[in-house]
Protein backbone atom coordinates (compact mmCIF):
# COMPACT_ATOMS: atom_id res chain seq x y z
CA UNK A 1 0.00 0.00 0.00
CA UNK A 2 1.26 3.48 -0.77
CA UNK A 3 2.01 6.02 1.94
CA UNK A 4 -1.03 8.20 1.23
CA UNK A 5 -3.34 5.18 1.27
CA UNK A 6 -2.00 4.18 4.67
CA UNK A 7 -2.42 7.73 5.99
CA UNK A 8 -6.01 7.77 4.73
CA UNK A 9 -6.70 4.49 6.52
CA UNK A 10 -5.24 5.92 9.72
CA UNK A 11 -7.38 9.03 9.35
CA UNK A 12 -10.51 6.94 8.72
CA UNK A 13 -9.83 4.72 11.72
CA UNK A 14 -8.68 7.29 14.26
CA UNK A 15 -9.54 10.73 12.89
CA UNK A 16 -12.37 11.13 15.36
CA UNK A 17 -9.83 11.16 18.18
CA UNK A 18 -8.17 14.32 16.86
CA UNK A 19 -9.13 17.93 17.54
CA UNK A 20 -11.46 19.66 15.10
CA UNK A 21 -8.60 21.77 13.71
CA UNK A 22 -6.42 18.67 13.21
CA UNK A 23 -9.29 16.88 11.48
CA UNK A 24 -9.92 19.86 9.19
CA UNK A 25 -6.25 20.23 8.29
CA UNK A 26 -5.89 16.54 7.47
CA UNK A 27 -9.16 16.44 5.52
CA UNK A 28 -8.12 19.44 3.44
CA UNK A 29 -4.72 17.86 2.82
CA UNK A 30 -5.82 14.29 2.06
CA UNK A 31 -9.26 14.78 0.53
CA UNK A 32 -8.95 18.16 -1.18
CA UNK A 33 -5.19 18.22 -1.88
CA UNK A 34 -4.93 21.78 -0.55
CA UNK A 35 -1.52 23.40 -0.14
CA UNK A 36 -0.23 24.64 3.21
CA UNK A 37 -1.04 28.20 2.14
CA UNK A 38 -4.60 27.31 1.16
CA UNK A 39 -5.18 25.46 4.42
CA UNK A 40 -3.68 28.35 6.39
CA UNK A 41 -6.07 30.77 4.71
CA UNK A 42 -9.03 28.41 5.23
CA UNK A 43 -8.27 27.88 8.94
CA UNK A 44 -7.04 31.43 9.62
CA UNK A 45 -3.62 30.34 10.88
CA UNK A 46 -0.05 30.58 9.60
CA UNK A 47 1.53 28.12 7.17
CA UNK A 48 3.92 27.05 9.93
CA UNK A 49 0.98 26.37 12.24
CA UNK A 50 -0.62 24.24 9.51
CA UNK A 51 2.63 22.33 9.03
CA UNK A 52 2.95 21.74 12.79
CA UNK A 53 -0.71 20.73 13.07
CA UNK A 54 -0.38 18.22 10.24
CA UNK A 55 2.80 16.65 11.64
CA UNK A 56 1.36 16.46 15.16
CA UNK A 57 -1.89 14.94 13.91
CA UNK A 58 -0.09 12.37 11.74
CA UNK A 59 2.13 11.42 14.69
CA UNK A 60 -0.97 10.95 16.86
CA UNK A 61 -2.58 8.73 14.23
CA UNK A 62 0.56 6.58 14.05
CA UNK A 63 0.63 6.38 17.84
CA UNK A 64 -3.01 5.29 18.00
CA UNK A 65 -2.33 2.53 15.49
CA UNK A 66 0.76 1.40 17.40
CA UNK A 67 -1.30 1.12 20.58
CA UNK A 68 -4.65 -0.10 19.24
CA UNK A 69 -3.68 -1.90 16.04
CA UNK A 70 -7.05 -1.63 14.29
CA UNK A 71 -5.56 -1.43 10.81
CA UNK A 72 -3.13 -4.28 11.41
CA UNK A 73 -5.93 -6.42 12.83
CA UNK A 74 -8.17 -5.67 9.87
CA UNK A 75 -5.38 -6.65 7.46
CA UNK A 76 -4.83 -9.91 9.36
CA UNK A 77 -8.54 -10.67 9.24
CA UNK A 78 -8.66 -10.07 5.48
CA UNK A 79 -5.55 -12.22 4.94
CA UNK A 80 -6.97 -15.11 6.97
CA UNK A 81 -10.37 -14.85 5.27
CA UNK A 82 -8.63 -15.09 1.87
CA UNK A 83 -6.60 -18.09 3.06
CA UNK A 84 -9.77 -19.75 4.31
CA UNK A 85 -11.54 -19.20 0.99
CA UNK A 86 -8.55 -20.63 -0.88
CA UNK A 87 -8.39 -23.68 1.41
CA UNK A 88 -12.11 -24.29 0.98
CA UNK A 89 -11.79 -23.99 -2.79
CA UNK A 90 -8.95 -26.54 -2.76
CA UNK A 91 -10.94 -28.77 -0.39
CA UNK A 92 -7.97 -28.82 1.96
CA UNK A 93 -9.93 -29.53 5.11
CA UNK A 94 -6.94 -29.68 7.50
CA UNK A 95 -5.89 -26.25 6.20
CA UNK A 96 -9.47 -24.99 6.56
CA UNK A 97 -9.46 -26.11 10.20
CA UNK A 98 -6.07 -24.48 10.85
CA UNK A 99 -7.08 -21.14 9.31
CA UNK A 100 -10.44 -21.28 11.09
CA UNK A 101 -8.58 -21.68 14.39
CA UNK A 102 -6.34 -18.69 13.57
CA UNK A 103 -9.40 -16.59 12.77
CA UNK A 104 -11.08 -17.58 16.03
CA UNK A 105 -7.96 -16.65 17.98
CA UNK A 106 -7.75 -13.30 16.21
CA UNK A 107 -11.41 -12.50 16.75
CA UNK A 108 -11.60 -13.65 20.39
CA UNK A 109 -8.03 -13.88 21.74
CA UNK A 110 -9.08 -14.15 25.39
CA UNK A 111 -11.60 -16.94 24.94
CA UNK A 112 -10.72 -20.58 24.77
CA UNK A 113 -12.51 -22.68 22.22
CA UNK A 114 -14.73 -25.26 23.86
Amino acid sequence: MDKLGYKLMLFDAYGGLLTDKQQQALALTYNEDYSLGEIAEWLGISRQAVFDTLRRAEALLENYEAKLGLIARSAAERRLAAELAQAEQNASWPQVAAVRQQLLQLLAPDKEEG
